[in-house]
């Protein structure tokens, strides 16, 4: 399991949004198909985590978000990539 501290709903936006601009750029119909996968997937968490503020998604899901997360600081901050 990653060290990741997840932070709730704010963290699955921020992925959210990272993955929604990544689909808008990508060309490869198999790509966005993974992307649109990885955005409901987000989706149907983010909806959990609003609805139950105590909710905590599982460690498989925490790490594909930790995934994300690190690859949008990445793409945010690229000189410290």
């Amino acid at each position: 399991m990653t060290d990741y501290p997840f932070d709730g709903a704010t963290d699955i936006d921020r992925a959210i949004g990272y993955l929604v601009g990544l689909d808008d750029t990508q060309t490869n119909a198999l790509a966005v198909l993974e992307i649109d996968d990885a955005i409901t997937e987000l989706q149907g968490e983010y909806e959990k985590c609003t609805a139950d503020v105590t909710y905590r998604p599982g460690d498989d899901f925490i790490a594909r978000l930790s995934g994300y997360l690190a690859r949008a600081d990445d793409q945010d901050n690229p000189k410290l990539a």
